[in-house]
């Protein structure tokens, strides 16, 4: 059971964003007029100016669940509820405007069983009830002006857009040679079977996804996986075709299991970037921070965003 599973990402741009901003909102009176206000005005600008163009992203979640395992299947229930923000500043001219926002919040329910249908071959399948409104929208200055007074309707009743869709997740993962001391295995996915489409509030594709991973003994440690994924192998993400942007790749190594504590560490490469991870876990609270840089361009290695990540799971 997952009675909490909360989490929060930002990306870099955000943090120096609002460390910046604070500090143009605490500028003195510079000019010595008496007034503050236009220096930190002025102040306010140059920060904006600094990050036009900067893709500044935030993202909360939750995930709780509950779950039972039995000798030859298990399953799962359990909520989802999730909102994310994009935003970029711009000069304000043309098309682009000054502020370009792409958001969305999504929430529901899904349920999932796995099975054993052979020595070492397991299949799961899961189906999800999906809730979704978004917002992508390009706001120019004239536009804030003309709706400062009444914004937040016109967001809501203008601007968003908001759909339902029911999907469907299916998967395969093989455990093979497992008197080898390597103790491979191999994985295949297809999720959101058909798309999952949200009419007005977008699409989210289907992908099929393979996976290797081996999990090798050691003497000192508890246990040690060593894995690579490709997502999305017959892209159906139109968006690109850059093949490095579709590779995972990773080790977790659980090198302390001494009750009540529990120690985890996790590095890989995502989309050609370094990713960092650490668990720990006190009785039934883990506490997870990870590091990973997310592509926004076309290619691995054009626009890097580089983004934290922290979790509270409270759960057994």
């Amino acid at each position: 059971m997952n009675l909490i599973n909360v989490s929060a990402e930002y990306g870099k741009n955000v943090e120096n964003f609002l460390n910046d901003t604070s500090d143009a909102l605490d500028t003195k009176d510079l000019n010595g007029d008496g007034s503050t206000d236009d220096d930190q005005l002025s102040a306010t600008l140059d920060v904006l100016a600094k990050y036009r163009g900067e893709n500044m992203h935030m993202r909360v979640a939750d995930f709780s669940s509950i779950g039972k395992s039995y000798d030859r299947w298990a399953f799962g229930l359990g909520g989802i509820a999730s909102g994310r923000l994009d935003a970029m500043t711009h000069q304000g001219f043309g098309a682009d405007g000054f502020l370009e926002i792409n958001a969305d919040a999504m929430y529901g329910a899904l349920g999932g069983a796995s099975f054993t249908v052979a020595e070492n071959v397991f299949v799961g399948v899961s189906l999800k009830s999906l809730q979704r409104e978004s917002l992508i929208h390009n706001f120019s200055a004239r536009e804030f002006v003309e709706k400062q007074e009444t914004l937040d309707d016109y967001i809501q009743d203008d601007l968003r857009v908001s759909g339902d869709a029911i999907g469907a997740d299916v998967g395969v993962l093989w455990k093979f040679l497992q008197d080898s001391p390597l103790k491979p295995s191999f994985g295949a996915s297809i999720m959101n079977l058909g798309d999952l489409n949200f009419g007005k509030a977008g699409k989210i594709p289907q992908t099929v996804n393979l996976g290797v991973a081996i999990n090798p003994s050691l003497s000192w440690a508890r246990s040690l996986t060593v894995g690579a994924d490709y997502i999305d192998v017959l892209n159906n993400y139109k968006e690109d075709k850059d093949m490095a942007k579709r590779v995972r790749a990773g080790a977790e190594l659980q090198f302390i299991d001494i009750w009540p504590v529990e120690v985890a560490l996790r590095a890989g490469l995502y989309q050609k970037s370094p990713t960092f991870g650490l668990d720990l876990r006190l009785l039934i609270i883990t506490a997870s921070y990870a590091m990973y840089t997310e592509e926004i361009g076309a290619y691995a290695g054009q626009d890097k965003d580089k983004r934290q990540l922290l979790t509270l799971n409270i759960g057994w």
